[in-house]
């Protein structure tokens, strides 16, 4: 079966398309699709702050059923909501998941190729790539019952899994290989 993600969602939107009132010592922050990363969302040191009455200007409805898109510049960044103290900047896509989706099998969905074609066709070329709410809202979803989610989800964990130990072997096995040349060169050369 195949869905809209506009079906899949309660809500769906972007953060502010201005520029809030900053301040050096507020504890919330404001955060662009540039903060969104491997399902988190990154505080970076230069991440800028806006105070309580800021964040109430321009909060979203975030939950734990939250993902967050970068739609602006590099698409296709993702991360989850997860009770961080922010507010978003319009590079920033965020939608709700109604239940019966699982968020960690959208995130491996916008991870593919196929989103990241769908997004570029999509979105408008002026100097930076922008992917409208519209083509969000339309991005065709493959998706199968929430039980073979799941085992989708396990499946590429564990893929992914072998293959950090692979590229950990290919490293280690270059290290070795450059410290067995250099050796061979001292002995040829200490002669």
């Amino acid at each position: 079966m195949w869905a809209r993600l506009g079906d899949l969602v309660s809500i769906l939107g972007d953060g502010l398309h201005g520029t809030p009132n900053y301040t050096n010592n507020g504890e919330y922050f404001f955060i662009n699709g540039n903060n969104l990363n491997e399902g988190e969302i990154l505080i970076k040191d230069h991440t800028k702050r806006v105070s309580l009455d800021e964040y109430n200007r321009h909060k979203k409805e975030l939950t734990d059923k939250t993902v967050l898109v970068s739609i602006n510049g590099t698409l296709g960044n993702v991360a989850f909501y997860n009770n961080e103290k922010i507010i978003l900047g319009k590079s920033a896509c965020y939608f709700n998941l109604l239940t019966g989706t699982s968020k960690h099998y959208i995130k491996q969905i916008i991870k593919t190729k196929y989103f990241i074609i769908y997004a570029s066709d999509k979105a408008s070329e002026t100097t930076i790539k922008n992917l409208s709410l519209k083509g969000m809202r339309m991005f065709l979803v493959p998706l199968p019952s929430i039980v073979e989610q799941q085992i989708i989800i396990e499946r590429v964990d564990k893929l992914m899994a072998m293959i950090d130990e692979l590229e950990k072997q290919v490293t280690d096995r270059k290290s070795r290989s450059e410290m067995l040349m250099q050796s061979v060169l001292r002995e040829v050369f200490s002669r």
